[in-house]
């Protein structure tokens, strides 16, 4: 049998003896061809100077450490001119010079260490019959080999169709840039952070970029006006829709007494109630509280009309500019409002509410009841809810007094009432679409808030809607409708009109790239040093096909 081709040995190597050792494989092999050429000037040359051996691992064979002894000829150069007098004989095609691991281990290391990274194939080492370090995993891994040996190529190529995103090397604290290969769906690149002037400089090397796709951000635009004039900017089609409800959340929390009318409008028996019962010190902490947002409030109002500007006021009071404008653009204290958090509970408070006023009192038989038609929490929730409703009920009216479960209604938020407001009438329930009725009675602008939402929605989610007419309908109808939010918002849009016109008018958009960055934060958890390139690797998806012996 041929030993040779049993272990895959390159021609030019055969084994002269094979010896089992604890645990362990040791192979001793020999060159058998007559010359060897020189590596500066290629001149072959059959001057045999001297010997040596040298030790290289291999892959495990039948669960075995392989270790393979080399005996490796010196020759003296036959050229007069080259520089260098000895060599030693390679094998290219099997080891590197110099290396103590053959290519094929080195690549199965490095395919390992793209996926698991270099803790992780030290923890798999002794299972896989494999004795490496982290260290040595990552020194392979950040090693410049080529395509043709692990199967990843890094290189960037050319780029027709560009996605810019952002994402988190650590959250709140440092941020990088991740770009995209729209037509592959590849993540070709990854910046170290999300500057105007370090995406400016990837893409001057980069002329042939035609589209490229980002946020509404300004930094991203900047860039790509700056250094590719020639590309055509997308804004994202879901970003547009997140702004458009983010203004009509604005729009709502300005209107936070009509919500709160809205609610007692409904009455106590069909809104949901507030069961948490609050002490006196917790009723003193709230009105402290509300007293001291209501002097800054104040003291923003006042400051605004002594001509002073938003930067100025933020560091005087001590708040955020956002804060500070949403301070100026409300009509009066913005009052905070209570959460409507959904329960487990919550679906059977009719029948809770029904046996209540029937007589029964007692929180675990009540628990008993709704258990059986599928309540799956605890008695603990029935119980607190119980002990609420026999708290008597003070006197209602006084801001942050606490009031029984029969005389307050939660009111929606204005996050809730906005996705509210963009569903069909057929899918409210009756609770919500007589809210939506008695809010939009009590302020009657909401209606043309609602349809300027709900047609945007619409214009951007709708393909066969899409068109730039009617965009610039759109636009026209905010700028009338006296809502300030929805002009505030127009005026956004038209400042980068060509990015949001090219929106409706091609299809490419952000969700490839946000699907990457989803995989990325699963994928940095387990990172080191090593991110820029298993992330590119993992885009190619051959990182597992690499790992075939």
């Amino acid at each position: 049998m041929d030993l040779t081709a049993l272990f895959r040995l390159p021609a030019g190597l055969r084994v002269r003896s094979i010896s089992l050792l604890s645990g362990a494989l040791s192979i001793e092999a020999s060159a058998c061809r007559r010359a060897s050429a020189c590596p500066d000037c290629h001149t072959p040359s059959e001057h045999v100077h001297s010997y040596y051996t040298r030790t290289v691992a291999d892959l495990p064979c039948v669960g075995r450490i392989v270790t393979l002894r080399l005996y490796v000829r010196k020759f003296r150069c036959s050229n007069d001119r080259c520089p260098r007098r000895v060599l030693s004989e390679r094998f290219p095609e099997y080891v590197r010079p110099r290396a103590r691991k053959t290519l094929r281990m080195g690549d199965q290391l490095r395919a390992l260490g793209l996926v698991l990274g270099g803790r992780g194939v030290e923890v798999l080492a002794p299972v896989l019959q494999l004795p490496v370090t982290d260290q040595t995993v990552l020194r392979y891994v950040m090693q410049d080999v080529s395509h043709d040996q692990v199967g990843v190529d890094t290189a960037v190529g050319a780029v027709s169709v560009l996605g810019v995103d952002d994402f988190a090397f650590r959250r709140a604290r440092r941020y990088g840039t991740v770009l995209l290969d729209l037509e592959q769906r590849r993540v070709i690149d990854l910046l170290p952070d999300r500057s105007q002037d370090t995406l400016a400089g990837w893409l001057l090397h980069h002329p042939e970029v035609r589209f490229i796709s980002r946020d509404r951000g300004g930094d991203y635009a900047a860039a790509a006006s700056a250094s590719a004039p020639q590309a055509q900017q997308i804004a994202d089609r879901f970003h547009l829709l997140l702004n458009a409800g983010e203004t009509m959340e604005r729009y709502l929390t300005r209107q936070h007494v009509s919500l709160r009318e809205a609610a007692r409008a409904l009455g106590p028996v069909d809104a949901p109630r507030r069961t948490t019962k609050r002490t006196p010190a917790d009723v003193q902490r709230r009105l402290e509280q509300r007293a001291a947002r209501k002097a800054r409030y104040e003291q923003v109002v006042a400051l605004r009309q002594e001509g002073l500007s938003v930067h100025q006021i933020a560091p005087e009071v001590g708040l955020a500019r956002a804060t500070v404008h949403r301070s100026i653009r409300a009509a009066c204290f913005p009052e905070r409002m209570p959460p409507l958090r959904p329960r487990q509970i919550d679906p059977y408070l009719p029948h809770l509410q029904e046996r209540w006023n029937a007589g029964e009192h007692n929180a675990r038989p009540l628990w008993r009841e709704i258990h059986a038609h599928g309540y799956a929490a605890g008695v603990s929730q029935v119980r607190r809810l119980v002990n609420a409703w026999r708290t008597p009920s003070p006197a209602p009216g006084v801001p942050g007094q606490p009031r029984s479960a029969t005389d307050e209604a939660v009111s929606y938020s204005p996050r809730q009432t906005r996705w509210l407001l963009t569903k069909q009438v057929v899918d409210l329930t009756p609770r919500e679409g007589a809210s939506i009725t008695t809010l939009k009675r009590l302020c009657p602008q909401m209606t043309e808030a609602q349809r300027l939402l709900t047609s945007f929605h619409t214009l951007v989610a709708e393909v066969a809607e899409r068109s730039p007419t009617r965009l610039d309908a759109w636009l026209a109808q905010c700028e009338q409708s006296g809502i300030a939010e929805f002009v505030r918002f127009a005026h956004g849009v038209r400042r980068d009109y060509p990015a949001v016109q090219a929106a409706l008018c091609y299809p490419w958009s952000q969700g490839p790239v946000e699907g990457q960055i989803n995989r990325l934060k699963l994928l940095k958890r387990q990172m080191d040093r090593t991110r820029r390139i298993r992330v590119v690797a993992a885009a190619h998806a051959l990182c597992l096909g690499s790992l075939t012996v």
